[in-house]
């Protein structure tokens, strides 16, 4: 099997991957939209899977078709829809850990970020913005997630799976940054084929995590509402 046919094989294998988890999370986010306030943030996680699903298809069509220029327009779309996803995972992670109004105020922060990323995406060839966006919102969510679960082990259990889904991305981001080709009999491939496994096995723990952490945002609610109440 070429490298080309690899590579493609895997991509669309992480596509299926995130367009499953796409599937298997609306239905809790539209019962949690129903329930938590405000409601569009539910859908976050959505948002999430589904840009990775997109990035899954557009780099697998990349590769399928053998382009390999970092200058071309199909890349430079999967390298956008990369760092889409990982603004919607720090965007989730700062609306799980911190008050509703200084989330408000922190969100148009990481807009901003994005477009300076956007622009490095489209002004430079290399990979190498990716990385670095992809590993700043990484070890952001990490540490969040970890602080979270450390304070509270009980009511922050999500955050065990985000942490290990946050770490599998880390390492993918690391194992993409070495260029190196293998062959092994009539298989060959490049960094990209370790990448890809290493964002399947990431995404059913941003799965589990994200499944565990509607149930909490609403009990979080129901308690500030009962505090309200007495006070």
């Amino acid at each position: 099997m070429s490298e080309s046919a690899t590579i493609s094989g895997s991509g669309f294998f992480l596509t299926l991957a995130a367009f499953i988890m796409l599937l298997l999370i609306v239905p809790a986010a539209s019962a949690a939209g129903r329930r938590i306030k405000p409601g569009w943030r539910a859908w976050v996680w959505p948002l999430f899977f589904g840009c990775l699903a997109l990035t899954g298809l557009f780099s697998s069509l990349a590769a399928a078709f053998s382009t390999d220029n970092l200058a071309s327009l199909s890349w430079k779309i999967v390298n956008l829809m990369a760092g889409l996803s990982f603004t919607f995972l720090t965007l989730n992670t700062l609306y799980r850990a911190f008050s509703d109004e200084l989330a408000r105020r922190l969100a148009p922060l990481i807009w901003v970020v994005y477009l300076v990323f956007a622009i490095a995406v489209l002004a430079f060839t290399s990979f190498v913005p990716v990385l670095v966006y992809d590993a700043v919102c990484s070890i952001l969510v990490f540490l969040t997630h970890s602080t979270l679960y450390a304070h509270n082990r009980d009511r922050n259990i999500d955050a065990r799976h985000i942490m290990v889904g946050t770490g599998l991305i880390l390492l993918a981001d690391l194992v993409a940054s070495f260029q190196f080709n293998f062959s092994f009999g009539p298989l060959s491939f490049n960094q990209l084929l370790p990448y890809d496994l290493l964002q399947i096995a990431a995404l059913i723990f941003f799965y589990m995590g994200a499944s565990a952490s509607y149930s909490l945002k609403y009990d979080k609610q129901r308690s500030q509402e009962r505090a309200l109440m007495r006070n």
